[in-house]
């Protein structure tokens, strides 16, 4: 069983790659050469050099799945988009000389720790890591104060701290043997200026804790790698090789223009891609599309609140299926309108220029279409919310809506993907995939 911070760390491997994933949808039309002969036990699919294990699809699959990104309907598209990244990411390197920026390294090293976190659930690494963890102490705030200069000149930049009393301060004695030593200056070490900033300005005891456990799960995870089988470390190998595929992808996709295929994005590509689109053409799209930009007035929403990730998809899925969400609200929900006369239910809700000024489960609610349930996080809770009840409008095309630009900008996107798909097919033309037939079609 998944115990408590495992789970918690696992919510963010699925953020990641399904915004890696919804970037665009690679649902290949290969041109070049796909069979279905190979044969070997451990490996799904082969394209030259690169190999997919059997098993790390399987974790990504699953991953897709939860975050219900569109290739996780069929593993064979799901298969295609990770032999596409490849390619793609490949393209990337050479434009960049093999050489990136601090912030994409950065993107890669973490997505890769948290997904392989999620790799390894089932080998039970929540007890595995109280036993890598010796000891932990986390000073009070009035000795986390002590540790900086507060009469020293602080800046974003320049976070006073105290190294020599600082490197006295041991966090936690961690390691399979108890080797490694966490000091607080180490630590700081290690933080983004806003998380130095934020242990000057709030020492917290808590906070200082989660913080020191971030630290040390990426440690143990990093470790947990480095001590497996050579077997084993070939699978690590090929996860950490088709997250940073997946990354170079994403930064390609972007610096195209395509802003995670997001058409509200202010990517400065899109941007001035959309400055170029004429008012006719702006006016045809929106005659032609005209149901897809539908506006929300007023929805009725049902909701229910709670602490866990897993259980927030659990009772999703069972009102999907049929359940009764009233029955549910009263059951689970951590809101006090459990007990109103009409359990989890916020009625009329606006969708004014006053909405972003009221509670943030009201924003939430707008999500969800006419009956639909779905998951949204709320600061610390999850909420599973139901559009029960919505009127729905057209927005004028005119001065008083910021319609023309969404617009334009819709249109960029389309014109961007049918460059970017050029693109991809360009590559793919040259690509033959080897794919192992039973063992994708047990992948459920």
């Amino acid at each position: 069983m998944i115990k408590a911070w495992f789970r918690g760390w696992l919510r963010h491997p699925l953020k990641n790659l399904s915004i890696i994933a919804v970037l665009t949808a690679i649902f290949i039309s290969c041109s070049g050469k796909v069979t279905y002969d190979l044969t070997d036990a451990d490996i799904v699919a082969t394209s030259g050099d690169f190999r997919v294990p059997a098993d790390v699809f399987r974790s990504l699959f699953e991953v897709m799945k939860r975050a219900r990104i569109p290739e996780s309907k069929d593993p064979r598209a799901a298969l295609f988009k990770i032999i596409a990244d490849k390619y793609l990411a490949d393209d990337y390197r050479k434009e960049k000389g093999g050489k990136f920026d601090a912030a994409i390294q950065a993107d890669i090293e973490k997505t890769y720790v948290e997904t392989l976190a999620f790799f390894i659930r089932d080998q039970n690494p929540e007890k595995l890591y109280q036993s890598y963890i010796k000891k932990l102490t986390i000073p009070e705030a009035v000795t986390q104060k002590s540790l900086f200069d507060e009469k020293a000149e602080a800046a974003y930049t320049n976070v006073p701290l105290r190294r020599a009393e600082a490197d006295k301060v041991i966090l936690a004695v961690y390691g399979n043997q108890g080797e490694k030593k966490l000091t607080y200056t180490a630590l700081f070490d290690t933080l983004p200026q806003t998380g130095k900033l934020h242990l000057f300005t709030s020492p917290d005891k808590k906070s200082l804790d989660d913080i020191a456990q971030q630290f040390l799960k990426r440690e143990f995870i990093l470790d947990f790698a480095a001590a497996a089988t050579p077997e084993r470390k070939a699978h690590y190998a090929a996860l950490r090789q088709i997250t940073e595929n997946s990354i170079l992808s994403r930064n390609l996709r972007y610096e195209m223009g395509m802003e995670n295929a997001n058409p509200h994005a202010e990517n400065p590509a899109l941007r001035e891609r959309a400055k170029k689109i004429s008012a006719s053409r702006i006016e045809e799209f929106y005659a032609a599309n005209k149901e897809n930009y539908k506006e929300v007035h007023t929805v009725n929403c049902r909701h229910i609140k709670l602490r866990s990730y897993d259980t927030a998809h659990n009772l999703r899925d069972q009102i999907e299926a049929g359940a009764n969400m009233v029955a549910l609200v009263k059951k689970h929900s951590l809101a006090d309108d459990k007990n109103a006369a009409d359990p989890g239910l916020i009625a009329g809700i606006k969708n004014d220029p006053e909405l972003h000024k009221r509670p943030r489960i009201q924003t939430l609610c707008m999500q969800p279409k006419q009956g639909q349930v779905d998951v949204v996080r709320d600061g610390e809770f999850f909420e599973v919310v139901r559009s029960e009840k919505r009127t729905e409008g057209y927005p004028p095309l005119d001065n008083t809506t910021h319609l023309r630009e969404d617009l334009a900008r819709d249109i960029a996107v389309q014109d961007l993907k049918k460059e970017f798909d050029a693109r991809k097919n360009g590559i793919l033309r040259k690509v033959d995939i080897r794919i192992n037939k039973a063992i994708l079609e047990k992948v459920k």
